[in-house]
């Protein structure tokens, strides 16, 4: 009997070797209580976040030497050094200092999609991407992209025809780089003369356009080519039940300038479209810096 009763009593005067911490975490300025302050022992890692009331307490910690820490977003971090020994219960409120967070310098860049200098009512723009998305016969064809905006109409189904606004196919007036194309298409209105892989960009005006444009009824579209890769040299090429495509660019030495080739056959494999000779597109464009402005 007596040994059970020492086993209790060196149990209980083990157990009254740890100790607590508790106190309160509260803003230097104004006393208000902080909610969800880290308190730390950095040497066990014991700890917790504060209450609603900005309480904390931390159990069952050893005799020994210890460093509180005490974190909170917008405050500086503080640190207290403690020595606990046996049987002790520490109450320990602290005031943080609130601190201004400086981030390091942030650099945000963005590129410049399209420059819009002047603005007309009337005027779509069409990127390559844009042709390609629109449905069309075996090819992308810019013709077929531009029949299926609003305002636009054919005359067939089978043909590459613009009617805009009520007019003519002859009324509109179609530029390539500023020249003017007075026959668009091949093998009657199917196909369009443009291959889109060779164009940077087309402008279709409905109406209210300048006068440099002349005196054409309906609208105006302008065809503007690709410069070609100023860095390095590329091609691809592509194949259809159609056509065979190939599309070569470069640049010159020292970088004056830079060419870009587009080329289109239409070659008979299938019997549906009558095509008695190859039909060739083509699409070439030479940039050539003669003189080199230097500041």
């Amino acid at each position: 009997m007596r040994y059970f009763i020492f086993i209790l009593f060196l149990i209980t005067h083990l157990g009254a070797q740890s100790t607590i911490i508790s106190g309160f975490i509260s803003d230097s300025s104004s006393g208000e209580a902080l909610i969800g302050a880290n308190v730390i022992l950095q040497e066990t890692g014991q700890g917790m976040a504060t209450d609603m009331n900005g309480y904390y307490v931390i159990q069952d910690i050893l005799p020994g030497d210890y460093v509180l820490m005490v974190s909170y977003v917008g405050f500086s971090l503080r640190k207290e050094k403690l020595t606990i020994t046996e049987g002790e219960s520490i109450k320990l409120n602290i005031a943080l200092l609130e601190e201004v967070v400086e981030l390091s310098q942030v650099e945000v860049t963005a590129e410049q999609l399209q420059r819009k200098a002047n603005i007309q009512p009337s005027k779509i723009n069409l990127s390559p991407r844009m042709m390609k998305a629109a449905p069309a016969l075996a090819e992308p064809d810019l013709f077929r992209t531009i029949q299926a905006l609003p305002g636009v109409l054919t005359t067939s189904e089978f043909s590459t025809g613009l009617v805009i606004r009520g007019g003519n196919t002859d009324q509109n007036l179609i530029l390539l780089d500023g020249v003017t194309v007075y026959n668009p298409s091949h093998l009657g209105g199917i196909f369009s003369n443009f291959i889109v892989d060779g164009v940077k960009e087309a402008e279709l005006i409905k109406g209210a356009y300048n006068a440099e444009y002349g005196g054409r009824l309906s609208a105006v579209l302008n065809i503007i080519s690709r410069e070609g890769n100023q860095k390095k040299f590329e091609g691809k090429a592509n194949l259809s039940l159609l056509s065979a495509q190939t599309t070569l660019e470069g640049h010159f030495t020292r970088e004056h300038g830079s060419y870009q080739d587009a080329g289109l056959i239409l070659i008979k494999y299938l019997r549906i479209i009558p095509i008695s000779h190859p039909t060739i597109s083509m699409i070439f464009r030479v940039m050539y810096t003669l003189i080199s402005l230097q500041r």
